[in-house]
């Protein structure tokens, strides 16, 4: 998975990427963010802050994005079977809960978490990218967006109403 995801994420997600540097989208932040308010610009920025992101991916979504990437069916099985086909206990105060089946979310330190959820993001990143209503933030011909990691920045050269 490791070699194919980086063809499939787009270049502005830089989260948890081999060969990207995160630190980028901060710098891109700040130079869009500079040149708007020194050229008096009505654009808006947003910036979706996605809360509990990994808790948040729902095993059906991240199937039917995998599918739709491209990844074999009998992977795809062995990674929905393997971050959501689990019966976990709960630890509080050194009693333990009866097993509850875990229905979504990934697992925070696994390795391939990162990567799944690059893929969950990449199917909302594309779509944002694909609306007239976010046309980016363009210097002169050069338009940017970044993405890292649970943090999408979006630019648009409408004011937010429009929006």
């Amino acid at each position: 998975m490791r070699q194919v995801i980086p063809s499939i994420i787009n270049r502005c997600q830089t989260g948890f990427m081999p060969n990207r540097f995160i630190a980028e989208n901060g710098l891109v932040l700040n130079i869009v963010t500079e040149h708007a308010r020194r050229c008096n610009r009505n654009d808006t920025a947003l910036l979706l802050d996605q809360e509990k992101a990994y808790d948040r991916v729902h095993p059906s979504y991240l199937r039917a994005v995998m599918l739709k990437f491209g990844f074999p069916l009998v992977l795809v099985n062995s990674i929905i079977g393997l971050f959501f086909g689990n019966r976990v206990r709960i630890n509080i105060n050194g009693h333990f809960t009866n097993e509850i089946n875990q229905y979504r979310g990934l697992r925070e330190g696994d390795p391939l978490s990162p990567l799944l959820f690059n893929l969950a993001l990449e199917s909302l990143l594309r779509h944002i990218i694909q609306d007239n209503s976010f046309l980016g933030f363009s210097f002169a011909p050069l338009t940017s967006n970044t993405v890292g990691g649970k943090m999408v920045p979006m630019f648009s050269s409408r004011s937010f109403n429009a929006l």
